[in-house]
């Protein structure tokens, strides 16, 4: 090999190591499907609820899977500024009382009033099907079948994921998707034994790399599945001296001077042969409030006529009507 092919084929290597080694911008998602947030100043960030992920992936390791990924999963919708994502805490509370829900002792028409329920729109469940690396020496995992040449290991990672509505029990849509990375060139085995699952030096890995992958494309899919959750006006806090605070401000729109009518509690219609809820309409008008001062998330009011209680739905009157 002459010197000026040897010292090509050396910078080819080092290039390729150093671009193997680069990240992209891991929370560039997009604009939803149904439109982004701007497009329309009164739709809200859905409430979604991220249970622990199920590992049909054989892997018996140091790490705990379930959790570990759902808590990924979590971390990339934060950070996609597009829902609101409850507390993991609160998600055996959800699930239990879903169970209930399904066991036949509540009536369809009941099943959104239960308190735990009633702010989470949507489940996100998820399964690990591939979690694997080839090609690794340090033989951590099982099937590490020496080394790929010079290529290092690669590692691989599938996501069967389903979005759920709390209200109807309904799946939306199943999510599918999977990611592969290589370690470059000059790279060495990884020790994932000595690694904690989802930190810092887990995602300069191949099978980081790959998690972060796969993850991404599922949380696109995802974002673009969830229906557009549409702002209700309602009363936050009615007063004696006619003062009324509404719950939403500047995040959905709101100026000084608005009028809203002031309906009294909405009445669920059902199918009379099955009790399913078929229609929810508003309840009659008992009240007139105006927009005096609007803040960040809420709004002052007065009480123009008639009367308001908290929780009383608001309806925008239109053109002075």
């Amino acid at each position: 090999m002459n010197r000026r092919y040897g010292s090509a084929l050396i910078s080819l290597l080092l290039l390729t190591s150093l671009l193997a080694s680069c990240t992209t911008s891991p929370y560039h998602y997009g604009r939803n499907a149904r439109g982004s947030k701007s497009d329309n100043k009164e739709a809200l960030r859905p409430t979604v609820a991220v249970t622990d992920f199920e590992n049909r992936a054989n892997f018996d390791g140091q790490w705990n899977l379930g959790s570990g990924f759902a808590d990924v999963l979590v971390r990339h919708l934060i950070d996609s500024q597009r829902v609101v994502v409850l507390e993991r805490k609160y998600i055996h509370n959800i699930l239990t009382e879903l169970d209930l829900q399904e066991d036949g002792r509540f009536r369809p028409e009941g099943r959104v009033a239960q308190a735990k329920l009633k702010n989470v729109h949507y489940l996100v469940r998820g399964a690990i099907t591939d979690f694997s690396v080839t090609g690794n020496a340090s033989g951590w995992f099982g099937n590490s079948k020496g080394r790929l040449g010079i290529g290092g290991s690669r590692g691989r990672v599938a996501l069967h994921i389903t979005i759920s509505s709390v209200e109807t029990g309904e799946i939306l849509t199943s999510v599918k998707s999977t990611g592969t990375a290589s370690a470059g060139f000059l790279s060495g085995s990884y020790n994932y034994s000595g690694l904690a699952f989802g930190g810092d030096a887990y995602f300069r890995t191949p099978l980081g790399k790959a998690t972060d992958e796969a993850m991404q494309k599922a949380v696109r899919r995802i974002l673009q599945a969830l229906p557009a959750q549409r702002w209700n006006a309602r009363v936050a806090e009615a007063y004696t001296d006619g003062s009324i605070i509404i719950n939403g401000g500047k995040n959905v729109g709101l100026t000084p001077g608005t009028l809203f009518e002031v309906r009294g509690p909405p009445r669920q219609v059902t199918d009379p042969a099955t009790g399913n809820v078929i229609e929810t309409v508003p309840g009659g008008i008992i009240g007139q409030v105006q927009v005096r001062e609007v803040k960040s998330y809420s709004a002052h009011g007065v009480l123009l006529n008639g009367k308001a209680l908290r929780g009383d739905l608001l309806i925008k009157i239109q053109n002075g009507r």
